[in-house]
């Protein structure tokens, strides 16, 4: 990976990370649920648990994270959550990739939480 694309996704990052806030997608205490699940059982099992939560959409969640899983594995037009997660776990290393990807996403929209008065 170059370094110029290494730029593109921090900056996607930055911004993602951002707009789980402004756009009140996610309120601090929903992003450290979702960062101690992704921490301690895994992107599937954050996934699951952030569709089970009555208090978080999950379709607009993931949306919004959809354009920085895209730099892992990219997910088809038609393929649901449930297979991409499936397939990529079939790749320690993508898998791996995409877990610190998204959980610098959510520290950082912990930050902003705190910063912006969440």
């Amino acid at each position: 990976m170059s370094n110029q694309q290494i730029n593109n996704l921090d900056a996607l990052i930055n911004r993602i990370s951002y707009e789980l806030v402004a756009e009140k997608i996610l309120a601090e205490n929903e992003i450290n649920k979702l960062l101690g699940v992704l921490a301690s059982n895994g992107v599937y099992a954050m996934w699951v648990w952030a569709k089970s939560q009555k208090d978080i959409n999950e379709k607009k969640l993931f949306h919004k994270l959809l354009e920085v899983i895209k730099f892992v594995k990219r997910k088809e037009q038609d393929e649901n959550f449930e297979n991409y997660f499936q397939l990529i776990s079939e790749d320690i290393h993508n898998l791996l990739f995409l877990k610190q990807i998204l959980e610098k996403v959510l520290t950082f929209a912990r930050y902003h939480a705190k910063a912006l008065g969440d």
